[in-house]
């Protein structure tokens, strides 16, 4: 059985599929433009934990 939302329901639904989608996006993407400094700092130290690359022979 298929509800038709209109007004102020539908309204509520769109708000919660919206917020749903930022909530989910915000520590992926807007968390580290914002501090980028935290990154910056895991990657350093993810870097050092590296392997150095040897060049193909």
């Amino acid at each position: 059985m298929a509800v038709i939302l209109k007004g102020w329901r539908f309204a509520v639904f769109l708000g919660v599929i919206v917020g749903g989608i930022g909530l989910t996006l915000y520590p992926v993407v807007i968390d580290p433009m914002i501090s980028a400094d935290k990154y910056k700092k895991i990657q350093e130290e993810a870097s050092k934990q590296l392997r150095p690359r040897t060049p193909p022979n």
